[in-house]
């Protein structure tokens, strides 16, 4: 196993040669990597459906989100008025990310495993909220919540940093006594993000398309339990993403509303009825084990988020953005 300190010096050479506006792979088979050239990482498929082999082109990457989707701007006023409030509610999030994350690796740091599991989970949730935008930063998508390939063992391989990196060593190992160099990196990440955020315009396009990509990810990768597949703290997931995505929706339901009535009504039947399917599986204040949530469940799930994630892609072609 090489050592914490190689492996976070690789990590860093390999961050360096990615495109600093770039988004990352995110499909669960394969570690993440660069997509703005549209390459993928080996045997992984891509978020739009597209696959490739080892160094072959996948259709798109990530959660959708590009640098194309920061460009644009709108003449409507409610539009223009719901942008300005995510932009207010994404800064929010990064600030209290860093610190709900230091909580975590604080506790990592300090060696104490049941501490750090237990935050964990709570330490992603303003992530999940954000992440289409958050990812446009740098490379911040690939160096905080990246995972190795299926059936590698090495999930100790020097490009894998972050969040599941150190879920790995917590729930599998169950040692975290070399982790303090990954805690270290996980924190200079999100303050890497928290300082670019300033400089990213976040436009009308990222905004919807925003939305979607979250829910499009929870009911295409995330049901399957791929995310957290060592603590199977998939719910808190998932229940960010499903908050993230109605927080942007809410704003921009004004702009709805006026451009298509039915859609904007549809839409907030939809985020009900998401809550709902939800809330089975409340545990207190947190959220049960996705090994509790059954196939059968799981499959009820996907039904209800891919028709919100569908009802939430007409979003940009109702206000006319592009």
């Amino acid at each position: 196993m090489p050592s914490t300190t190689t492996r976070r010096l690789a990590a860093v050479a390999i961050a360096a040669g990615l495109l600093m506006a770039g988004c990352a792979k995110d499909d669960g088979s394969a570690t993440r990597t660069d997509c703005s050239s549209g390459s993928s990482a080996a045997g992984g498929s891509s978020a739009a459906g597209g696959s490739s082999a080892a160094g072959g082109a996948s259709a798109d990457c990530g959660t959708g989100i590009s640098k194309d989707d920061v460009a644009g701007s709108t003449d409507d006023p409610l539009v223009q008025k719901a942008v300005d409030g995510y932009q207010t509610y994404v800064e929010e999030q990064v600030n209290g990310l860093v610190t709900d994350t230091k909580v975590f690796t604080d506790a990592v740091r300090a060696g104490d495993v049941e501490a750090a599991k237990a935050a964990y989970p709570t330490s992603r949730q303003r992530w999940e909220r954000i992440e289409p935008i958050a990812a446009l930063i740098g490379d911040t998508d690939g160096a905080v919540d990246s995972r190795a390939e299926d059936g590698v063992k090495d999930t100790e391989s020097p490009e894998v940093t972050g969040w599941h990196q150190l879920e790995y060593d917590l729930w599998v190992k169950g040692d975290i006594a070399d982790s303090k160099d990954l805690a270290d990196g996980l924190d200079d990440e999100l303050q890497k993000l928290q300082a670019g955020l300033p400089d990213l315009k976040i436009t009308p396009l990222a905004v919807a398309k925003g939305a979607s990509e979250l829910i499009e990810e929870v009911s295409e990768g995330k049901i399957t339990g791929e995310e957290d597949r060592y603590s199977h703290t998939d719910l808190w997931d998932l229940n960010a993403n499903v908050e993230g995505a109605k927080e942007a929706t809410t704003l921009l339901q004004p702009a709805i509303k006026k451009a298509d009535p039915d859609l904007a009504k549809k839409l907030d039947t939809a985020f009900v009825e998401a809550d709902e399917a939800l809330a089975p599986y409340k545990d207190g204040n947190g959220w049960k084990s996705y090994e509790d949530v059954s196939d059968s469940d799981r499959d009820a799930l996907k039904a209800k988020f891919s028709a919100l994630a569908e009802m939430l892609g007409d979003v940009p072609g109702a206000l006319k953005l592009s």
